[in-house]
């Protein structure tokens, strides 16, 4: 198999907001604590190709992927369905997906253009990295395996003992570069500080010996560290790096490097707000009532929901077509490219079902060609979960999780 890797520093500057937390109330970043990183890797093998980009970033919005995949394919001529994008969901870097508050605290016309600029250079930057990646490939041997970590996550929908500990990887030996998998969502970093979260410390930990990684965030919708804080983010990176050290002793080279690639849109209903005057004058009651007591949670709370409904209201959708993807190598690995914060529950399914049809390795990897928030399981909705809670993060109607994990089996069942 051909193989290349590129990968390009695009750390945001300070004063950029930071995306996924409410409590920073529209604050702007005051610090980097450790650089952002886009990366590719392009793969080749009996006629097939495919690239796979991640971004240390929020999300990203299927119509920006398809633009820069876009790109990427005028420039080195790879078909865009040959083309994944996947995310890391730092909640601390730019706010590409979702900006919190923006009737509350709209962003100035100082903050749009720092971020507008900024995602101009990152474009440009995952440009590069694509087209180096194919430039520079060359033969490697490729390997899988998985290793496992406990004790570091909980689920924190059920509270209950359902996670996913596993550490599924693929290693381009040759190239010594490590794409690998895991369930957690990348929300240890809470200050106002720039941060790829605990996946920086594997970045930084791995380099040390010699090897680059390619992180892709499990299915992670209700699991979350045990702890938060940078003590914290140290002691997960240095956990998962030495456990995936120890592990390369005992890969496995794959036996059949033919690859496969599908795509399949689909598309979900969503659930609506309120009308538009409702739900406006709501905003504007909860607003005048809550703006001099954000220190109050219940007051915080209201006036979030009550500026998520507006938002909702405004943009009016009954449903949205989205995408899945998944990428075979013979019958030894499989990726899922899953556009949302998938329920671990899913992800569980679709790993034990790959491992039946023979699959050595299975990484599902969300925040992935496009981002449609959480994706719950029925019962969230039943009891009023948080990730089932009406907001642009939560807007996919019940059954949507069983839909998405229907047709990735349907996809995995005919590859």
């Amino acid at each position: 198999m051909k193989v290349g890797y590129a990968k390009r520093d695009v750390t945001p500057p300070v004063g950029i907001r930071l995306g996924g937390y409410g409590h920073r109330l529209g604050k702007p970043s005051q610090t980097i604590h450790d650089p952002l990183f886009v990366s590719s890797i392009f793969l080749e093998s009996n006629k097939e190709e495919a690239i796979l980009i991640h971004a240390d970033i929020l999300g990203i919005y299927k119509n920006l992927a398809d633009e820069i995949k876009n790109v990427v394919h005028e420039k080195v001529g790879i078909a865009q369905n040959k083309i994944f994008f996947t995310t890391t969901h730092t909640h601390s870097g730019p706010e590409t997906i979702i900006p919190m508050w923006p009737n509350t605290f709209p962003y100035s016309k100082e903050e749009k253009k720092i971020l507008e600029d900024w995602i101009n250079l990152f474009k440009e930057k995952v440009v590069e990295v694509a087209s180096e990646s194919v430039d520079e490939a060359s033969h490697s041997s490729t390997k899988i395996g998985t290793t496992s970590i406990s004790g570091l996550t909980f689920n924190r929908t059920y509270r209950n003992s359902v996670v996913d500990d596993q550490v599924p990887f693929i290693y381009f030996s040759e190239k010594r570069v490590l794409l690998l998998n895991y369930t957690c969502h990348p929300v240890c970093n809470t200050d106002f500080g720039i941060s790829a979260d605990y996946p920086g410390e594997i970045y930084s930990n791995l380099k040390k010996h010699g090897i680059e990684s390619f992180f892709t965030t499990g299915a992670t919708g209700d699991i979350d560290p045990i702890k938060k804080g940078r003590e914290f983010i140290s002691k997960i990176g240095h956990e998962i790096s030495s456990a995936l050290i120890n592990a390369l002793g005992s890969t496995r080279e794959t036996s059949d490097e033919r690859m496969e690639i599908k795509k399949k849109e689909i598309l979900l209903n969503l659930r609506t707000a309120k009308n538009l005057e409702e739900a406006k004058e709501k905003f504007e009651q909860t607003f005048n009532k809550c703006r001099d007591k954000l220190n109050d949670a219940q007051c915080l709370s209201s006036l979030l929901y009550a500026d998520e409904e507006y938002e909702i209201a405004k943009d009016n959708r009954t449903n949205v077509e989205t995408v899945i993807q998944t990428l075979t190598i013979g019958k030894d690995f499989v990726f899922v490219s899953v556009p949302g914060e998938l329920f671990v529950e899913f992800g569980l399914k679709i790993k034990n079902f790959a491992n039946l049809k023979g699959y050595k390795c299975a990484i599902i990897s969300c925040y992935s060609e496009d981002y449609i928030g959480y994706i719950p399981d029925d019962r969230a909705y039943e009891i009023g979960a948080y990730e089932a809670t009406l907001a642009r993060w939560s807007r996919v109607s019940p059954g949507s999780g069983d839909l998405i994990t229907s047709e990735i089996l349907k996809m995995l069942t005919h590859q």
